[in-house]
């Protein structure tokens, strides 16, 4: 199959393949699979059965559990809990909605323009999605009325890292 041939996945034992659902490539190291397991043939199969060991809850215990679980091991290593910002990116003209958490900060902080509220910091930030509408009921990963996904995100030395990696023009 022509494609992207990446030398790390391919390094590490993964094969690419065709999906025999959707004809579009993917990347697996499961001899036994031939589908990209975003098909209506690949059971959903994380609702109901918690990926991650000791978080039994389900719904809205398990989405506070899980978040707190994130913003308190960040408070832990002097990260600041930063309080999220309105899903309405009122500050932003390029973009309607906060669609991940660095979106909070563009591009007012990652330009140097303002000091980040903490740094380190960390954030859970409800965000909307709107760019993947057209994939819904083709899986159980993409839904039509759902929580606005919230972002938990870890920003470290933010300033430093977007000024020190800019373009010189």
């Amino acid at each position: 199959m022509d494609g992207l041939k990446f030398q790390t996945l391919i390094d590490r034992g993964y094969d690419r393949r065709t999906c025999e659902v959707s004809g579009l490539p993917y990347w697996s190291c499961d001899p036994n699979r031939t589908t990209s397991g975003d098909t209506d043939k690949d059971p959903y199969t994380f609702i109901g059965h918690p990926i991650l060991p000791g978080f039994d809850e389900r719904g809205h215990a398990l989405k506070e559990r899980m978040r707190e679980a994130f913003l308190s091991a960040f408070e832990a290593t002097d990260h600041t809990r930063v309080e999220p910002y309105p899903v309405l990116a009122r500050w932003r003209d390029d973009i309607h909605l906060t669609i991940a958490s660095i979106a909070d900060f563009q591009p007012h902080v990652t330009s140097g323009l303002a000091e980040p509220p903490a740094n380190p910091l960390t954030i859970s930030q409800p965000c909307i999605r709107l760019t993947d509408v057209d994939a819904v009921g083709r899986s159980g990963r993409h839904l039509t009325t759902f929580e606005p996904r919230t972002m938990l995100g870890a920003r470290s030395r933010m300033v430093s890292f977007f000024t020190s990696t800019r373009c010189s023009s």
